[in-house]
């Protein structure tokens, strides 16, 4: 199906086989044994010209909401009406009242549609697809849920003077320490840690639905096996987990030039206001290669906190963004 919409070679095609794989291959993917998916195909002519699933998460925070995603369809209303009719109909028979998509599985994995920003190249994890793809989602009836945006920033550009204030504030605070997450705990210890911040700091957080233990583990077994350590970074006061700071490599950059995600900056509340944030950050920056770019990606446009340190660190506007829909079910 990739290779009809984005041809058999290109880098789109493999980015979107690899990762539709990978979500829903239950020995991957443990959020599956949460999750309950169902899969349709649209066949014109006995071809595939299209392709959607649905999905209901049983941790999912918002009631009678399942999700749909995985869409990939030919530059056609009908058939993208099909599919949609299709999902919400399954949607519908398991007590769904409304989908929230793209989302692949769920609002915690692959989320979005690509709406602005296609100069950059496809990536493995964030979505991209052709941009009629807005025109057909809003043909269907779906309806702006929210943007998700990305920016860029360089380890060439210095740190503004708020972040470092802020990071020597945090050291002031007795029993602060940044490390390396290998460096300070062994593995298990590793993984409670993180799933303890990720669910404290997020619990708030627009689409966010509570990590179990085991996908936990498959996140940071992924990060461990393609980041540097110094860059999977670990805040704690008092030896109590306090924050992570996470930046892994986007293997798909330009030739010589470094190119990194920040892909988790997350504080529990009751550290907050302290700085900590920052001096992860600040930790993150003077480990990078340098000359590096580092995307900052999928932040909630709602997210001021976030977006108000985005903007600190880059003045540039976003580069890319995703939008998510809603569509009631009849």
């Amino acid at each position: 199906m990739a290779e009809l919409i984005y041809g058999r070679d290109s880098r789109a095609a493999l980015a979107n086989r690899r990762e539709t794989a990978l979500l829903f291959d239950p020995g991957a993917n443990p959020a599956l044994r949460h999750v309950r998916p169902a899969l349709f195909l649209a066949l014109q002519n006995d071809k595939p010209v299209g392709r959607i699933a649905c999905a209901v998460d049983e941790f999912c925070r918002e009631e009678n909401t399942g999700f749909f995603g995985a869409f990939e369809a030919v530059r056609d209303e009908q058939i993208a009406r099909a599919l949609m009719e299709e999902a919400g109909k399954w949607l519908g028979e398991q007590k769904c009242e409304k989908m929230i998509g793209p989302a692949m599985v769920n609002t915690n994995q692959q989320v979005g549609v690509l709406i602005d920003g296609f100069s950059a190249p496809p990536t493995f994890v964030l979505p991209y697809n052709p941009p009629y793809y807005r025109e057909l989602f809003e043909s269907c009836g779906c309806k702006k849920l929210a943007d998700l945006l990305a920016y860029q920033w360089s380890t060439e550009d210095t740190l503004p003077e708020e972040i470092n204030r802020a990071a020597r504030r945090a050291r002031r605070y007795p029993g602060t320490v940044v490390q390396p997450l290998n460096s300070c705990l062994p593995f298990n210890r590793q993984v409670e840690a993180v799933h303890y911040i990720l669910n404290r700091s997020m619990e708030r957080n627009w689409g966010y639905i509570p990590l179990t233990l085991p996908e936990v583990l498959a996140i940071l077994t992924h990060y461990q096996r393609v980041a540097d350590p110094r860059l999977l970074l670990l805040a704690r006061v008092d030896h109590r987990p306090a924050g992570i700071c996470f930046c892994i490599p986007r293997l798909e950059g330009p030739v010589g030039k470094p190119v990194f995600r920040l892909a988790l900056l997350a504080v529990v509340p009751e550290f907050r206001q302290r700085g900590i944030d920052a001096l992860l950050l600040e930790t993150c920056h003077a480990a990078l290669p340098p000359g590096s770019q580092i995307e900052m990606s999928q932040i909630h446009e709602g997210n001021s906190v976030v977006l108000k340190m985005v903007q600190r660190v880059t003045p540039h506007p976003p580069v890319r963004r995703y939008r998510v829909y809603q569509r009631s079910i009849s």
